[in-house]
């Protein structure tokens, strides 16, 4: 008389295998998406808490916001409009770094004088001509007396990352069309003036 063995066959197991195989993949692009959410709401909660340490040092300095910091030493995203100095008094972390952009702190811009490359220059904010709407070509503002928008603060965002020169070039960041989630690639913004990236 055969023995009978106990076991599972190779038939058995290679379908066990399939079957985790898709369930896993059904629910990875599900995690991926959860993980990208968090981060968005995350970099939503310290960009707000980065524009109130703005609007405290601007009530400390008669209405004006600190000087924004161009570097045109290296022309790429690690270098420029990183968040001044002189807001880490009003923030209770000692740096908000970006999840988006390891190592780097949030970006900010305000229009006026700034420095640029060691020196002091004036820093440009480009405005849609229509804002809020955003359908219009941007207008230039070289000033805080004129400007709709007194400063901005920014994440890179989930997407690809843009240098000093593509930035300019899309006059970036106040347009909508270069927002997340309307582009994926897009940066999240929150604005002076309360407005910001769903």
């Amino acid at each position: 008389m055969i023995a009978k063995r106990s076991g599972f066959s190779l038939i058995e197991l290679l379908v066990v295998v399939a079957v985790i195989a898709i369930i896993a993949a059904i629910l990875f692009p599900v995690f991926v998406n959860v993980k990208l959410r968090s981060q968005v709401a995350r970099v939503h909660v310290e960009l707000r808490q980065v524009a109130d340490a703005v609007q405290m040092y601007c009530d400390d300095w008669n209405g004006r916001p600190p000087l924004a910091s161009e570097s045109c030493q290296q022309v790429k995203i690690d270098d420029y409009y990183e968040l001044p100095e002189p807001l880490y008094k009003y923030i209770s972390s000692k740096k908000f770094y970006d999840p988006f952009n390891p190592g780097r702190t949030y970006k900010y811009i305000a229009p006026g004088l700034g420095y640029v490359t060691n020196g002091i220059s004036k820093i440009t904010l480009y405005v849609p001509a229509d804002y809020p709407t955003s359908e219009q070509q941007c207008v230039a503002y070289r000033s805080q007396k004129d400007a709709p928008l007194k400063w901005v603060v920014w994440s890179v965002g989930p997407g690809k990352r843009r240098g000093l020169i593509e930035f300019a070039q899309n006059m970036m960041p106040v347009p909508k069309q270069h927002w997340y989630p309307y582009d994926q690639n897009g940066i999240i913004v929150r604005l002076s003036d309360g407005r910001k990236s769903p």
